[in-house]
């Protein structure tokens, strides 16, 4: 078959990534504290990406079946992982902290969010 001549292999990547082993994990998320320690021990024990963890919403959250539905992850599926037991302490403190938060920005006259111009219409 003539056409196979131009076809060009695909390139061997120049370095595998590296991995680091777990006791230094462990000692990386032992040394970090606040949203961004939490946002860590998400992305290591669940799988998720940077930009999905940025994007995670309360209602993609299922506690009671320990879930997280990840939507238009990679390739702009859907998927759902697993959410650890180990977690749901510091998921659920932040949630409450989160809703204190909107609270008292709410009584303060904030709170609202920018709509795109087609969805305020649809909303409102």
């Amino acid at each position: 078959m003539a056409w196979l001549d131009d076809v060009v292999r695909a390139k061997k990547p120049s370095r595998l990534p590296e991995v680091l082993p777990k006791e230094q994990v462990l000692q990386i998320l032992g040394a970090m504290s606040g949203t961004n320690a939490l946002i860590a021990r998400l992305l290591y024990g669940t799988g998720l990406r940077l930009m999905e963890a940025m994007r995670l919403r309360v209602q993609d959250i299922d506690f009671d079946c320990r879930q997280i539905v990840v939507r238009h992850g990679k390739g702009g599926k859907d998927r759902v992982t697993m959410l650890p037991q180990t977690l749901e302490p510091q998921l659920k403190e932040q949630l409450t902290h989160a809703k204190r938060k909107h609270e008292t920005d709410l009584e303060e006259g904030f709170g609202c969010v920018f709509l795109p111009h087609a969805l305020a219409k649809k909303v409102s």
